[in-house]
């Protein structure tokens, strides 16, 4: 007769394949899978549906004025073995989501599509569903950057307003409260959730890899940071967002906490940025949300440890409150992620914003790698594993490409 514990080893790809096809799901202050606890650990990986740091090879879609190109699959595939390997959970990623306003974008232009843009989302939804990972996505941007964000929309609407300018003029809220921008987003919105992916023959609305959707990156009013963000838009998206997907979280894109919106009951998360990290904020931020009921999640951190307090001193607020009875923050997410310019396994990606995490490159220092090695302990400590300050290798997939029978069964 077998053991008890091989005959868990028949059971756990099941298991974990169940896990697959089951949606993650608010229960007050907690998140949960299966019934369980879950926990948001993981990176920004913004670049996933559009890049900006790679030239492509020559006749490789590229537009030079943004530098913008599509990552290649073997990008894709190593940054979610990268993850696993690291304990994460969840990705958030921008350009899942926020795609307008140039030739490769979903939508270049108001109301015209370009569906070669979601190969690459495609893909990656795929490989994060293959792999275990879930993934977070904004629905625009609070700045002018190469995806395009709100400022797309309000030009589309014939509000010729940028993100450089200073200061911004007070058109710039017409992004939340003008009914024909409005309009013109969910019409985006729409489009992007009702998509099937040919690799799954799922809608992203259907998919339970995509948790939920945040109502935008950073979001504020005319001034950095001034939570502007009226209470009536915010309600809006979200329960335009869970119409389309009555089972995705919807996230407040606002940055910070902005206490006023708790009265919007279709919010499940908020969240806040850390550059540099602060403890104080944190605590504060953690109390706030759980007087209102709802999960917390640290979007952004600056992991680097140059500034600010240390990161395991921030981790240890953020574990402590995960093993109490009643957990509030579901986790954080380093920004930001890269791996090698796969096919070329010889470089590593730097977006030279100072906040690169080049997992496993040997041009690291020893302070960078002590800093990863610390985010991997602490991912795996959320979900009550110990491991050493080792930092496994992982390989470059060089031109492999995987396919449907490798599927990765981690639970």
């Amino acid at each position: 007769m077998l053991t008890k514990q091989i005959r868990s080893t028949y059971l756990e790809p099941n298991l974990a394949l169940y896990a697959r096809n089951s949606y993650v799901y608010r229960e007050g202050t907690s998140l949960k899978l299966l019934g369980e606890p879950w926990t948001a650990e993981g990176a920004n990986v913004y670049w996933l549906g559009l890049d900006e740091n790679v030239i492509p090879p020559k006749g490789e879609p590229f537009y030079a004025p943004l530098n913008a190109s599509y990552p290649t699959k073997g990008r894709t595939t190593e940054v979610m073995n990268t993850l696993v390997m690291m304990g994460a959970t969840l990705m958030r990623v921008h350009t899942l989501g926020v795609s307008v306003g140039n030739p490769l974008s979903l939508s270049p232009s108001l109301g015209v599509y370009n569906d070669a843009a979601f190969e690459p989302m495609d893909w990656a939804v795929f490989q994060a569903r293959q792999h275990g990972l879930r993934i977070m996505v904004p629905l625009t941007d609070n700045y002018d950057y190469y995806h395009g964000g709100k400022f797309t929309f309000l030009r589309w609407a014939g509000y010729n307003i940028t993100g450089s300018q200073s200061p911004l003029p007070p058109e710039t809220m017409y992004f939340y409260t003008s009914p024909k921008v409005v309009t013109y987003f969910k019409n985006y919105i729409h489009y992007l959730l009702t998509h099937v992916n040919p690799y799954t023959g799922l809608s992203y609305a259907e998919d339970p890899t995509i948790i939920g959707y945040e109502t935008g990156n950073e979001l504020d009013g005319g001034k950095f940071k001034d939570q502007n963000v009226p209470i009536a838009w915010i309600r809006e998206i979200c329960r335009f967002v869970k119409k389309l997907g009555p089972k995705k979280l919807c996230i407040d894109g606002t940055y910070g906490v902005n206490s006023t919106h708790f009265a919007v009951s279709e919010v499940d998360i908020f969240s806040n940025h850390y550059y540099p990290l602060n403890n104080s904020i944190l605590t504060a931020d953690i109390a706030a949300v759980r007087s209102a009921n709802r999960v917390y999640l640290a979007g952004e951190i600056a992991w680097t440890g140059m500034k600010g307090d240390s990161l395991q001193s921030f981790y240890d607020i953020i574990l402590k409150q995960q093993n109490s009875n009643s957990p509030v923050v579901a986790g954080s997410q380093i920004w930001s992620l890269f791996g090698h310019n796969v096919p070329y396994c010889s470089t590593y990606i730097n977006h030279t914003d100072g906040y690169s995490l080049m997992y496993g490159n040997p041009n690291n220092s020893a302070k960078i790698d002590a800093q990863i090695s610390t985010i991997r302990q602490h991912y795996f400590a959320m979900q009550n594993i110990t491991v050493d300050s080792y930092l496994p290798a992982v390989a470059c997939p060089q031109n492999y490409i995987p396919g449907y029978d490798a599927e990765y069964t981690y639970m």
